[in-house]
């Protein structure tokens, strides 16, 4: 709480003390005013007893009477009128502040309460003061004698010729003011007052005798008692003239002595405010040309009625809504002085609709002549100048110059006789005489008044009076009640406080009794503090109930508002003295309610109940900031800022971040306010900023004002640091828009592409900031691996990806590399927080730059913040900086901000901040025209003010900046990291410049958007050195290599022609180096000439694309490779390499469908040289996919111009006789095509065999681009036999595994390994009618025989998953076995016999020979058992599944009979070499003509490496009929 210098009991002693007048001659009166004092001044430093003095009461019973204070008056006079009263009143309050400790803080202590750390202050001085002032200069009454004078000092000075008669005369003076004009001030106690005769003698200048006989006659006249000789002044002037300036001389009288106006400072003192936790200088008073001489101050328009009356039951939970809204006005319109009944003025949510109240706060005027905080603190205008020699000329007087030690001593032993000889004295004979008369005179006055009130009754009101009346009873100086009141208040006065309280206890009945109601009021009044001045003395509890009875009789009967006043601030001090805060807060907010029409008062009242809800038991934080803001905003009205800042300030600490935005907008503002009043723009500026926050809940009106006043302010505090040479040159910071710096991405390297000048051409992409980090480490992926091809197949230990997109998402530890004369790209992510417009005019990027110098010597920093023309023309020829005209944030709007640096010489560069002018009001016009070096895609964003020309003059902006500071990912390595936060470098900002490098820049010409499924496109591509330094070792590579092709021959076609052709009389096949051709690698060197590309120069050469077999839109990643030519490979952190990417963005349309399917004919008795084994049936359906759309682009038809056959063992030939023209598919047609396989032996060359369907145009297959895409097919990648990097596909799942058994012999029976390759031509029908001709080819990879086999990828579905198992099974070890669709058909058969027959069978069975054939498929020998016994349908051949069926309307095979006999021998064994076969003799019985089935019987296997006891049937389900007929 706010403690008082003094104690309640020393304050209530100190109000109710003994008053003494003072009546001076004028030759006294000289003498005091040597040392600028009067004598009543003169004594108050002494009029404290310091030592313990006796009285006794009227039954004689003595009593202590401690640190016994006498108030002086000056007799002569005047009191204030009213009106001085209040200024009084208000210059005590205002010269009244915190007094400063060290670094300017205010005296305060800490208070945890729940969530809240509150720093209260530890005093209230302003309200000691104005306590002090109120008390002093309170209006006299007659119901009481405390404030009235016991007695009168009569001085006169020794150097008069008769001290006698000039007593004689001041005394008569006395006895005519009391006499005649008895309510004139001062007021006297009783008709015998005390009068008491001192003798001033001047020691430096009269004679000691001479006023020694006067002293002796005063004495023989007045009488010892009441005689004093006093000797001052015992240093004489010219002593005083003559002392050292330094000499510093006691005062003591300066405590009691109103205090001079301090003369104007040159600054303002520091002051502190604790929402802002810091501390801030006072600012230079600036002239009133540059800086606002008024604000425009609220006017109370709004109407809450009874909001005083209820503010005590008012909780903090209904302050959002009694702060409902803040209405401001403008500051910008501030010097506009014509714009009274217009301007926009703040309506505060507490005032009150009164005129009167509004005459106050006009009356209360911001003028420095008028203002009691202005004038207390110094501020003056020109009309005060004049008073300034004045106000330095009074600082200069110093009290008691011509006093010594001696003469100090004197007037404390004077004032000490005074009380004890003649004061005391004087007062026990008041108390006897007082005592007797009431003894004497009551009993009858009573007995007679009551029988007269019993028998005749009263003119007495039984209600309460009138207003306009203070009592209904009129009592004269004599009646016994006033006596008895006399009596009471002169023993309350000498601290006899039990005689006190009887005796106003007493009063009281008899004041109540005759409806005396303001003699009542005191009475209570008094009663209630005697008992409380006893203190443990007393066995009687403080009678609160007294007090309250007091001042509400005070209030509400008598409307004496002085006296309630007055015992509210008694009463409160004894509250407070016992620990009943909750009771003095109520008595403090009553008084407030009532006496309304103070500002005053009521503020300090407001504050001080405020302080007792804060140190109550349990602290109310919210009631005492809702009082503090109720204070705060009284003060201001009383036209206290000072006071109403810091009570603002105060109630800052309660509703800031506590969600209660309007409250705390509104303290804000009036913060913000109240600072630019007193010239506090720094606290000024803060507390507007703190109105501009993301979670505003203003409307935008409110806001758009808000900001208008804050850049105003800030605007005149950046002129006034301007003008103090502060931190020349640097930016402030500011605080709109909102700057998450760790979104900020840096980009190295060229500006986004913009549209070429040439359509046709497609410049490759490069790296941008919408790109998808995602997929970094696939670009990671392909670097390392151009990377490797081009260190002969390894990766270097310094190996580190190139990256030229910084984010927040990337690696950051180390510096981001860029190079002299490349952009250098920095994207800003700006929010708009608020609801309002924000304009920013020439952006532009911050940095600093160490430049690299060779030398001793250090290099000197570099910074572009300095705004001097100067250094920005030395740092634009350094760092190249694009600036943005201007930037238009809509409200709520996020938007990014790209600005450009271009380095011009190596070194470290670091991006530290954002410039930019922040603006309501866009600044662009007609004749404005773009920076130089503005980018496109940076254009400014419509101006908010439409057609509307801007308007200058009003619009406010102000520079300054952001700093950007990115924060690194947090740690998580350690156990400290995960203990404390830790965060790592992130060093996106901080760059290092390289010496130039070379730039590739790479574009293609008629890049498709679109392609068909398969089809090949020719397009050019051409590559360029834009930098200033050759490069060489130009690589590719891509995510899909089997996507494009250079070609790999010197004779190749010449763009824009897609394949090479060959006369019609060639060979069919020409075989071609497998080795050289097979070696397909996923990075493909770029043939240029010479292998190096000079600065400037332009190569250009075709480039072949094949759209993918799947349809569907694919996205085809390249990346450029190339070194400097002039790489130093000595330094070690020079750049090696660069990289350049490219993504293309491809959509393929489905077009043709492929599937094939190779079969082999059985084992034919009558073939030889094993042809069996040696052809194969090749069944090829093809169909258009393409369906007929109108007005869309669809393919009519396809027409197949060849089939070529890639393999090392097979060649193809039409089973046609006649030549076949014209091969076309309609849409959704299928076409069947029937090949024929040969095989034919080799030295393992691969073989191209066609068959043309087009006998003008003849394609050759072993050329670039047919067959480099063969090469970089998947299904050639698959089967292709090198272990290099090239398998992009998995080995499918038949492929041993290298630690599991070879059963490549037993896989060759059903292996064929041939691809066919599908040439087409399709016709495109287009939008606008015409016919166009695309050609493509598709690859048919067939590894098995009796499989079918597709063009495209088959993607398999997702198998179910099975059950998850906590404990994992025992699987018992096998050996790996061969598949068991390759062992039932390791060896074929076939039968020969005759086809029909005619048999007798009335003569017996029919017994047919039949020869049976085997046909070893494997590379390895076999071993056979014929079993004539034994059908394989017993064996579930009828219940396998039927060899794959190409065509599924074939018919279905009759059923056949098979009851027929083998006679002969029932087994055979044989053994078969490798592709060996061999016959078999059997026998077959018939018993009844039909027709029969000879594939009776069975046929087991068993290999090398199989166990012998395990044979394995052979399936074979093509029938062999013959027919007997009887």
């Amino acid at each position: 709480m706010a403690q008082c210098k003094q104690s309640a009991p020393e304050f209530i002693q100190n109000t109710f003390s003994p008053h003494v007048a003072v009546l001076c001659s004028k030759d006294a009166e000289v003498l005091c005013q040597k040392n600028n004092l009067t004598f009543a001044q003169l004594v108050q430093p002494f009029c404290r007893l310091g030592t313990e003095v006796h009285i006794k009461d009227p039954n004689n019973v003595s009593h202590s009477i401690h640190n016994l204070r006498i108030s002086t008056c000056d007799m002569s006079a005047t009191p204030p009128q009213q009106a001085t009263t209040k200024k009084m009143l208000g210059d005590a309050v205002a010269g009244s502040q915190l007094q400063t400790g060290d670094g300017g803080r205010g005296a305060g202590n800490m208070m945890s309460v729940g969530n809240y750390d509150l720093q209260l202050h530890a005093s209230t001085p302003w309200f000691e003061a104005y306590r002090e002032c109120f008390l002093d200069v309170i209006a006299l009454s007659d119901h009481e004698y405390l404030s009235h004078c016991v007695g009168c000092i009569f001085v006169a000075s020794s150097g008069q010729s008769d001290p006698i008669a000039t007593f004689t005369s001041l005394t008569n003076q006395q006895l005519q003011q009391q006499q005649q004009f008895p309510n004139k001030v001062p007021r006297w106690f009783c008709p015998g007052i005390l009068t008491y005769y001192v003798l001033l003698h001047d020691v430096s200048d009269g004679e000691l005798p001479r006023a020694e006989a006067y002293y002796q006659s005063m004495k023989t006249t007045f009488g010892s008692q009441c005689c004093h000789l006093l000797q001052i002044n015992s240093r004489s002037l010219q002593t005083v003239e003559n002392m050292k300036p330094e000499a510093s001389l006691p005062d003591p009288w300066s405590q009691f002595l109103p205090k001079p106006p301090e003369p104007v400072k040159s600054h303002t003192p520091r002051y502190f405010i604790t929402w802002e936790g810091v501390e801030y200088d006072g600012l230079p008073l600036q002239d009133d040309a540059s800086f606002p001489s008024h604000l425009s101050e609220a006017r109370l328009t709004s109407t809450i009625p009874d909001l005083e009356n209820s503010m005590i039951e008012t909780t903090p939970d209904v302050i959002s809504d009694k702060i409902s809204s803040v209405h401001s006005s403008s500051l910008t319109d501030l010097n506009e002085t014509n714009t009274s009944n217009n301007e926009m003025l703040m309506d505060h949510p507490l005032a009150f609709h009164s005129t009167e109240t509004q005459a106050q706060v006009e009356e209360s005027s911001i003028a420095h002549d008028g203002d009691a905080t202005a004038a207390a603190n110094g501020y003056q205008d020109g009309k005060s100048a004049g008073s300034a020699a004045g106000q330095e000329k009074s600082k200069l007087r110093v009290h008691g110059v011509c006093l010594t030690t001696s003469d100090m001593d004197r007037l404390r032993i004077f004032m000490h006789e005074f009380v004890v000889r003649s004061l005391i004295p004087w007062a026990e004979k008041q108390m006897r005489m007082l005592n007797e008369q009431l003894t004497s005179r009551k009993g009858i006055h009573r007995s007679i008044f009551s029988a007269t009130k019993k028998w005749f009754g009263t003119n007495k009101p039984s209600g309460p009076v009138q207003a306009s009346q203070n009592t209904s009873v009129v009592y004269t100086s004599e009646a016994p009640e006033l006596q008895l009141r006399r009596l009471a208040d002169l023993a309350f006065l000498f601290q006899m406080y039990d005689y006190a309280y009887h005796t106003y206890h007493t009063a009281k009945r008899d004041f109540n009794n005759d409806h005396a109601w303001l003699h009542f009021a005191g009475a209570l009044e008094m009663a209630s503090l005697s008992i409380f001045m006893l203190g443990s003395q007393s066995q009687r509890q403080y009678p609160h109930h007294y007090m309250e009875s007091a001042i509400t009789t005070y209030l509400t009967t008598c409307r004496n508002f002085q006296y309630a006043i007055r015992a509210t601030l008694v009463s409160t001090e004894a509250l407070k003295c016992r620990g009943m805060y909750g009771e003095a807060a109520m008595q403090f907010l009553k008084m407030t309610n009532e006496v309304g029409d103070s500002d005053l008062s009521s503020a300090l009242f407001l504050e001080q109940g405020a302080h007792c809800f804060i140190n109550m038991k349990t602290p109310m934080v919210r009631k005492y900031a809702f009082h503090m803001i109720l204070a705060g905003h009284r003060f201001n009205k009383a036209g206290q800022r000072k006071h109403s800042l810091r009570a603002y300030s105060q109630a800052l600490q309660v509703f800031k971040s506590k969600y209660w935005s309007l409250a705390e907008d509104h303290i804000h503002f009036t913060i913000g306010r109240q600072s630019f009043n007193l010239k506090q723009l720094e606290n000024a500026s803060s507390a507007f900023k703190h109105l501009l926050m993301a979670e505003s809940k203003q409307p935008a009106s409110q806001q758009g004002a808000f900001l208008r006043e804050y850049l105003f302010v800030y605007k005149q505090l950046l002129t006034q640091e301007a003008g103090e040479n502060c931190s020349y040159g640097r930016l402030p910071e500011l605080p709109l828009p909102n700057i998450n710096s760790n979104t900020t991405k840096v980009l190295l390297g060229k500006q986004q592409p913009q549209i070429p000048e040439n359509p046709r051409k497609t410049p490759a992409t490069g790296v941008w900031f919408d790109h998808d980090e995602s997929r970094n480490m696939s670009w990671q992926k392909l670097e390392e691996r151009l990377v490797i091809s081009a260190n002969g197949g390894s990766l270097p230990n310094t190996f580190r990806s190139t990256l030229q997109c910084f984010t927040n998402n990337t690696e950051n530890r180390a510096s981001p590399i860029a190079f002299v004369g490349e952009h250098i790209v920095v994207e800003v992510q700006v929010e708009d927080p608020l609801q309002v417009t924000l304009v920013l005019s020439d952006v532009m990027l911050l940095w600093s730059f160490l430049p690299s110098i060779a030398g001793a010597d250090k290099p000197q920093l570099i910074s572009n913040e300095v705004s001097t023309g100067v250094k920005n023309n030395l740092a634009d020829e350094i760092i190249q900086t694009t600036v943005i005209k201007e930037v238009v944030l809509e409200g709520g709007q996020t938007a990014p901000i790209r600005l450009t640096l271009v380095p011009r010489q190596p070194g470290e560069l670091r991006v530290v901040g954002l410039a930019y002018n922040l603006g309501t009001t866009s600044s662009q016009s007609q004749s404005s025209s773009p920076l130089p070096g503005d980018m496109p895609s940076s254009t400014a964003s419509p101006s908010i003010l439409g057609s509307q020309k801007p308007t200058f003059i009003s619009s406010v902006y102000v520079r300054g900046k952001q700093k950007l500071e990115v924060q690194g990912p947090r740690l998580n390595a350690s156990k400290d990291d995960k203990t404390s936060k830790l965060y790592g470098p992130d060093r996106r900002l901080d760059l290092t410049v390289h010496e130039e490098m070379p730039i590739l820049e790479v574009s293609f010409c008629d890049f498709p958007d679109s392609l068909l499924c398969g089809e090949v496109h020719c397009i050019e591509m051409e590559v360029r050195n834009t930098g200033r330094s050759p490069l060489h070792q130009l690589k590719v590579t891509s995510t899909h290599p089997d996507f494009f092709t250079f070609g790999c021959s010197q004779d190749l076609p010449k763009y824009p022609y897609v394949y090479q052709t060959r006369s019609v009389d060639s060979d069919i096949s020409n075989p071609i180096d497998s080795c050289s051709v097979r070696s397909v690698p996923d990075v493909i060197d770029i043939p240029i000439e010479g292998n190096i590309l000079r600065p400037g120069d332009t190569r250009s050469l075709p480039m072949w694309l094949r759209g993918n077999d799947i349809g569907g839109v694919h996205e085809v990643d390249f990346l450029f490779y190339y070194e400097p030519l002039n790489t130093q490979a000595k330094d070690k952190d020079s750049v090696r390499h660069r990289v350049l990417r490219h993504r293309a963005v491809v959509n393929t349309v489905e077009s043709l469908s492929v599937r094939a399917m190779v079969t082999k004919p059985s084992a034919c008795v009558s073939s030889s040289d094993r042809q069996e084994l040696k052809s194969c049936i090749i069944s090829c359906e093809l169909e258009n996919l393409s369906q007929v759309q109108v007005q869309r682009p669809h393919i009519q038809e396809v027409q197949v111009t060849q089939v070529s056959c890639a393999s090392q063992d097979w060649v193809v030939n039409s089973l046609s006789i006649s030549d076949q023209k014209d091969v076309r598919i309609g849409s959704r047609h299928i076409l069947q095509l029937a090949l024929k396989g040969t095989k034919c032996e080799t030295d393992g060359n691969l073989m191209f065999s066609e068959v043309f369907f087009d006998m003008q145009k003849q394609i050759n297959s072993v050329q670039t681009p047919c067959c480099d895409f063969y090469f970089r097919s998947p299904a050639c990648r698959q089967i292709s036999s090198s272990t290099g990097d090239t398998t992009l596909l998995p080995i499918p799942s038949y492929r041993s595994a290298p630690t599991q058994p070879d059963f490549s012999s037993l896989n060759k029976a059903r292996e064929v390994k041939l691809t066919l390759i599908i040439l087409w031509k399709a016709f495109v029908a287009q939008e606008n009618g015409q016919l166009k001709i695309l050609v493509g080819q598709h690859h048919v990879c067939i590894e098995r025989v009796d499989t079918v086999v597709t063009a495209y990828p088959l993607v398999q579905s997702n198998q179910d998953q099975p059950p998850l198992k906590f404990i994992r099974d025992v699987e018992p070890e096998t050996e790996p076995q061969p598949s068991p669709e390759v062992t039932t058909k390791l060896v074929s058969y076939s039968f020969l016999h005759q086809l029909d027959s005619t048999h007798d069978f009335n003569k017996g069975l029919c017994i047919v020979p039949v020869t049976l054939k085997l046909q070893n498929h494997t590379n390895t020998s076999v071993d056979i058992l014929v079993d004539t016994s034994k059908s394989s349908d017993r064996f579930g051949t009828a219940s396998s599944p039927s060899p794959p069926q190409f065509s599924p309307g074939s018919p279905t095979p009759p059923v056949m009979s098979c009851s027929f006999s083998w006679v002969g021998p029932t087994l055979a064994n044989l053994t078969l070499d490798p592709g060996a076969d061999q016959q078999l003799q059997l026998k077959a019985a018939f018993c009844r003509p039909g027709v029969y089935n000879c594939n009776n019987l069975a046929v087991f296997v068993t290999y090398a490496d199989a166990d012998p006891s395990e044979m394995i049937l052979q399936k074979h389900s093509t029938p062999s009929i013959i027919t007997l007929s009887a």
